[in-house]
């Protein structure tokens, strides 16, 4: 009886081109998805890779390096930098990336950095973050914060929240990626600037105010996380205090 080849670990699920998929290791062909039977959801017939999982995977094998060196050490920072290289390969022109398991562009662009840093790129010399957080800059409004509409998943570009209003909880993702990325050691402007919106906009009994849903899988369906709204927040504003007001 022949022994398979055990496919349990992360790195057995990377693509060749360094992406990471959600379930299983890609494997049908994408033309399958036009034999799609259901009309709510895109793109859900076959496995694919993600910006998110991929990153998800690169800190996770990034953390398991620091914890066990030597264990299949060259194996790991071969799978890191394909991976590294396909995150940097799917960045947009404007420097955003495209979302799919949150809306959308400011869900997977905090992703996209948090592996970059991780992997030990900065702001001086990655023109990768630089152009991410110019993106996140350009989309942020006047009342300091960021929101952006569930339509950016179904037209694949990033539509801002009916009325320009923002989210207290996409605000948070892009205050997360431009402390990550250095944006505070360039120019701390706009993140004191998201700091103040959330600070202004928690409620008396500490408590954070449930806004739009923010969670999406297969560009059309939408997922509220009630405890988002309180967990973002203060993880955002630990970070500003951790790493802006403390350098």
């Amino acid at each position: 009886m022949s022994k398979k080849k055990d496919k349990s670990s992360i790195i057995d699920q990377h693509h060749k081109n360094g992406g990471f998929p959600v379930w299983e290791p890609e494997k049908a062909c994408r033309w399958m998805e036009k034999l799609n039977p259901i009309e709510i959801f895109a793109e859900v017939i076959i496995e694919r890779r993600y910006v998110e999982c991929t990153s998800s995977a690169i800190q996770s094998l990034i953390l398991f390096q620091k914890l066990h060196p030597g264990h299949r050490e060259a194996e790991i920072m071969t799978c890191i930098c394909k991976a590294i290289a396909y995150i940097e390969d799917e960045q947009k022109q404007d420097g955003s990336w495209f979302g799919r398991w949150g809306i959308c562009y400011t869900y997977a662009t905090w992703f996209a950095v948090e592996a970059l840093v991780a992997s030990g790129k900065n702001y001086k010399n990655s023109l990768t973050l630089r152009k991410a957080c110019r993106f996140l800059l350009s989309k942020q409004l006047p009342d300091g914060g960021w929101g952006e509409s569930y339509v950016s998943c179904s037209n694949e570009e990033n539509i801002n929240l009916e009325g320009n209003r923002s989210n207290l909880v996409q605000t948070s993702w892009a205050l997360l990626t431009l402390i990550a990325a250095g944006q505070g050691e360039h120019d701390p402007t706009p993140i004191y600037r998201g700091v103040r919106l959330l600070i202004n906009s928690q409620m008396e009994d500490g408590d954070f105010p449930q806004q739009e849903a923010v969670g999406m899988f297969f560009k059309s369906c939408i997922m509220q996380y009630g405890t988002f709204r309180n967990i973002f927040p203060i993880w955002a504003l630990g970070e500003f205090r951790r790493r802006v007001l403390h350098v």
